[in-house]
């Protein structure tokens, strides 16, 4: 009997990783006569955990029974684990260590088995040994193919009116991570950007095996020999790539043993910060430092002497991506904290509609949901920065959206909450997706 799970719809490898949004799924068999089948979690007590939902309108349901026809096939869904009472979620740990069986109902008979990943965005501070060493690995392939200097060239001090200072800074960096990811992804396709949580002591963080520390008095980063990141030399456009990265500890205050250096606002602080997106984010104007921008953003930039703390080099040290990781993940826990998921409502995102053409201030270009973004729309020339780095954003073998020219309504909804079809396939371990009122 050949039966068989065909994850996204999709019979391709590549396509088997799922988050917490629920994923539409195809079990098909070629036996001519119909099949009762149960399909659970084959490994129950290890490896990443599903629920599955007979359609979109149905509560999860830890195993799903139905009867597939002669030749044919069944639609359902199946989302990532979370438990609805605690809130704790069950990822993978390992590339498709989530274990779908399929029993004849009746017999119980094994029929097949479906390996696929529940894979999710982790604090870095508590990455198995394994998923520290993929994401290093994938970094390094990326920045040695000369992929990752573009992603620097993005983020220039020419191009920052573009990207700070409005309300646009939160949906660009969004899609700035998504970017990075997606690339890392075609090279190793179980990583996903880890975040830096910096409001608590992160010892497993910073230190010669991670993401490095202070070598002397200059600080110069010091890594472990067996870690990839030992060769790492700074690429900044017009400066060259001859220096280690510089990383010192403004104030002496190691982040290994104490929150980021300057940052006030912890997680409970910063969800706090307002109700509406226009008072979260507070920064109206360039030079207005209120709001997450403001902090805990610029403090943890801040935090440090080196590239990091500049805007015009950050990127140059891979922990700028995982500090911007943690500002998302806090925006986007702030979305699912006040229901605030749909590009339409100005809660959600103040501006709406298209910018001005003309400028990029606060009501330019760029700045609104139904303008394209920045460099991926390959735009340059004022008002847009001079140059275009990098093409379009990558292609995922999971959706199609939002396409190689992001638009900033794209980034609000990116777990599907709001619009299944909206689903950027990622998602934070500690902010779950919800479906009438119940935690999938």
């Amino acid at each position: 009997m050949s039966v068989k799970i065909l994850i996204n719809n999709n019979d391709d490898p590549k396509a088997d990783y799922i988050t917490w949004c629920p994923t539409p799924c195809k079990i098909t068999s070629d036996e001519p006569n119909a099949v009762e089948v149960v399909l659970n979690n084959k490994n129950p007590n290890q490896g990443g955990q599903v629920v599955f939902f007979q359609n979109q309108m149905t509560q999860p349901a830890g195993s799903l029974q139905f009867i597939v026809p002669p030749n044919g096939s069944v639609d359902f869904h199946i989302a990532g684990k979370v438990d609805d009472q605690t809130g704790v979620g069950f990822p993978s740990v390992e590339d498709k260590d989530t274990i779908i069986g399929i029993t004849e109902a009746g017999t119980g008979n094994l029929l097949g088995e479906k390996a696929l990943m529940v894979r999710v965005r982790k604090n870095a501070n508590t990455l198995t040994i394994g998923e520290r060493d993929r994401f290093l690995d994938a970094i390094v392939d990326l920045n040695q193919a000369g992929a990752y200097v573009e992603l620097q060239n993005m983020h220039l001090s020419s191009n920052s009116r573009e990207i700070h200072g409005r309300s646009c800074f939160l949906p660009w960096h969004r899609a700035f991570l998504l970017d990075l990811e997606r690339k890392l992804q075609e090279i190793e396709p179980s990583v996903t950007l880890p975040y830096w949580k910096f409001d608590e002591p992160a010892p497993n963080v910073f230190r010669r095996d991670f993401m490095g520390v202070p070598g002397d008095a200059a600080g110069t980063v010091d890594f472990s020999g067996a870690n990839p990141m030992v060769n790492w030399r700074v690429e900044i456009l017009g400066v060259g790539s001859n220096r280690r990265i510089m990383r010192s500890y403004s104030g002496g205050i190691n982040p290994a043993l104490s929150r980021a250096a300057y940052v006030q606002n912890d997680e409970g602080q910063t969800l706090n910060l307002g109700d509406i997106f226009s008072v979260f984010s507070r920064r109206a104007t360039f030079l207005d430092p209120g709001g997450i921008e403001g902090d805990p953003h610029g403090s943890a930039h801040v935090s440090f002497g080196g590239e990091i703390s500049s805007i015009g080099t950050a990127p140059a040290d891979p922990l700028f991506f995982m500090l911007h990781c943690n500002v998302d993940r806090l925006w986007a826990k702030w979305q699912w904290v006040n229901e605030l998921f749909e590009p339409i409502n100005p809660d959600a995102y103040p501006n709406q509609g298209a910018g001005d053409p003309t400028n990029n201030s606060e009501i330019g270009i760029g700045n609104f949901t139904g303008d394209t973004m920045w460099p991926w729309n390959g735009v340059s020339g004022n008002p847009r920065p001079n140059h275009a780095p990098g093409g379009g954003l990558p292609t995922s073998p999971l959706t199609n959206v939002p396409g190689p020219q992001p638009k900033v309504e794209h980034m609000i909804d990116y777990q599907g909450q709001h619009s299944r079809d909206n689903n950027l396939h990622f998602s934070y371990e500690d902010v779950p997706y919800t479906f009438d009122n119940t935690i999938v």
